[in-house]
């Protein structure tokens, strides 16, 4: 009809979401697949640290983004001002406390950005296939460094010129691949348990989650890394548990009864020796329990004496050399309290308080943030991961849904 006026449209053109998905694929495979990027010579130490100069410009301009940002401009605000502000007051500052929090910095703001396009559930889904694309990507390299090829010239492994005898055998025992060792790797892979698990629970495809807990085993005997099992493994019970049948699972205790049997009898276990050697180094012949338990007693409880003496935090460099001299070890094997000392007590407790407000309510955060909240704590719980890029880059998921509304708009796909 003459002078009827059109109908405002909402949904968001068919290319533009398009060309969105294709980048938040390449930032999960980028993340999962993270290059050294200073083994080229660029400021970055990783390919992940250079993207938001390209993404935050480009995806930030959507009008949805800008609408939200406007609206959560003042908690935005006060969450990058508290991060800033630990650059600051920290006790000493040296090249890599600046760099590792001005990373932290625009991973809050490019997360912002991302929590607003995950309404569309498109391009949600297109960063959850990143991540388990770069996770198969990274095994591969992980199994290629293994077989003795040398990638630190293509970015693809972390040098190990300059470190001393002790460490070396470390890395070699614990092999990292594109991380500084099995004890970052096993936690990464970890990580992308929530890719997995989302993909898997919204198509109702078990197999993807599957897909996942076989690669994440297939790296084990590289990584020797037992904490990152936990999580994705009680998930897998849990998401398998309608499937299983009284056969499977006697067949399963059958196979273990027999591989018992067998290295009662010979001191060995039948499989191939790199798996056979990492289940008895990590399960059944590590005869170190106590003395690892005594250390991280120890350093947990020096590090959180450390904590109070420097609120807010001595630093990336400082509180390692700190710790050292206080007890022979440099980490406290803890990521909120190595958080705590590098950017002080506020900051850690803005992650902690946005953990909290995601699982206290999950169903108005939706499921990413709460499945990566739960496959977060266990994992910082275990280890030293807050100078890790990737999970820097999902602290910062949590640190950025401070600032939004728990009751999104309605998707928008």
């Amino acid at each position: 009809m003459a002078g009827q006026a059109a109908p405002i449209t909402t949904r968001a053109p068919a290319v533009s979401v398009g060309t969105e998905r294709a980048a938040v694929f390449l930032l999960g495979a980028a993340l999962q697949l993270n290059v050294l990027t200073s083994s080229f010579g660029l400021p970055f130490q990783r390919l992940s640290d250079l993207l938001p100069f390209l993404l935050i410009p480009w995806l930030g301009m959507r009008r949805a983004v800008i609408a939200e940002a406007l609206r959560s401009i003042a908690p935005l605000g006060a969450v990058l001002a508290l991060v800033g502000i630990s650059m600051v007051l920290k006790a000493h500052k040296q090249a890599g406390d600046v760099y590792l929090t001005l990373v932290l910095l625009l991973y809050v703001v490019q997360a912002f950005i991302l929590l607003v396009l995950f309404r569309d559930h498109r391009v949600e889904d297109a960063f959850c296939a990143g991540l388990l694309a770069g996770l198969l990507a990274s095994l591969g390299v992980l199994l290629l460094a293994s077989s003795g090829v040398a990638l630190e010239r293509f970015g693809l492994a972390v040098p190990t010129d300059g470190l001393d005898e002790e460490l070396k055998l470390f890395v070699e025992d614990k092999q990292g691949g594109l991380w500084a060792s099995g004890n970052e790797t096993g936690h990464v892979f970890a990580l992308g348990g929530v890719a997995a698990l989302m993909l898997s629970l919204r198509y109702r495809l078990k197999a993807i989650y599957l897909v996942y807990v076989v690669a994440l085993l297939a790296s084990f005997p590289l990584t020797n890394n037992r904490a990152g099992l936990f999580m994705p493994l009680m998930v897998f019970a849990l998401l398998m548990r309608r499937n299983l049948r009284a056969s499977m699972v006697l067949g399963v205790l059958g196979v273990l009864g027999l591989l018992l049997v067998a290295w009662s009898l010979t001191g060995e276990i039948p499989l191939p020796n790199t798996l056979a050697q990492a289940i008895e180094r990590r399960f059944a012949d590590d005869h170190n329990v106590s003395e690892n338990f005594d250390e991280r007693f120890l350093s947990g409880i020096t590090a959180l004496r450390l904590v109070v003496a420097y609120p807010f935090g001595v630093g990336e460099v400082a509180r390692r050399e700190e710790l050292k001299a206080l007890t022979g070890l440099v980490t406290p094997h803890n990521g909120f309290v190595s958080l705590a000392l590098q950017n002080g007590i506020a900051v850690a407790l803005l992650l902690i308080a946005g953990l909290v407000r995601i699982l206290s309510a999950p169903g108005r955060f939706g499921p990413f943030l709460t499945y990566s909240a739960l496959f977060l704590i266990p994992s910082m719980m275990f280890e030293e991961l807050s100078v890790n890029q990737y999970f820097l880059f999902f602290m910062a998921f949590i640190l950025a849904s401070l600032a939004q509304s728990p009751d999104p708009p309605p998707e928008t796909a």
